[in-house]
């Protein structure tokens, strides 16, 4: 399993990645450069509790292994490792493993939107910082994301965008929300595409 050094910055970048694309890649790069991270672990999904039955667990982490990923940057298998399903158990647990790492959990516009339907969500803001990545091509939802259900609750928790580099040193509940320009590529656009080579 991927161990951290003692008090080392870790972003964990979770999702199904199906597929992991370009688009993912830019998230991670950009969250790894404007949090001053040491790394980013990709951490995929055994399967996504809100989604549609996917390709299995090796196939997508195949799609991520398939991009050029920088130094800093590996795969996680934290949820099959630890035998969760729930990104408020994996995340409770790699605490526990990893006691003095300091973690941030990165995510889309997209997934903020929908974390209240995220089982234990309010867990998830009070265990590890947070970061929200817009997204290009989806402006209308970054805006709702930032007035959503999660963004009005823990509102005082919030952090202007110039201060994200302080995240990782601060604890939770503690998020912001980056705006910085991205790869527009989406997953399902992938697959609607049915070649993830044409992209």
């Amino acid at each position: 399993m991927t161990c951290p050094r003692t008090d080392q910055a870790v972003g964990l970048f979770g999702g199904s990645f199906n597929p992991a694309h370009a688009g993912h890649l830019h998230v991670a790069k950009t969250a790894l450069k404007a949090l001053d991270l040491d790394e980013i672990w990709w951490m995929v999904s055994r399967q996504h509790p809100l989604k549609p039955e996917q390709p299995d667990y090796e196939t997508r982490v195949a799609t991520v292994l398939n991009l050029p990923l920088a130094p800093r940057m590996r795969i996680s298998h934290m949820e099959p490792d630890f035998g969760t399903s729930y990104t408020r158990d994996t995340l409770r647990r790699a605490r526990i493993r990893w006691p003095h790492a300091r973690f941030v959990f990165v995510m889309g516009a997209d997934n903020f939107l929908q974390l209240p339907k995220w089982r234990g969500w309010h867990e998830i803001m009070h265990t590890v910082p947070v970061l929200v990545i817009s997204r290009p091509d989806r402006g209308s939802r970054a805006i709702r994301a930032r007035l959503g259900k999660a963004a009005v609750i823990y509102r005082q928790a919030r952090i202007p965008e110039w201060q994200a580099h302080t995240l990782k040193d601060l604890t939770a509940p503690a998020w912001t929300f980056l705006t910085k320009p991205l790869n527009p590529l989406c997953s399902s656009a992938i697959r609607a595409a049915g070649n993830s080579g044409q992209f």
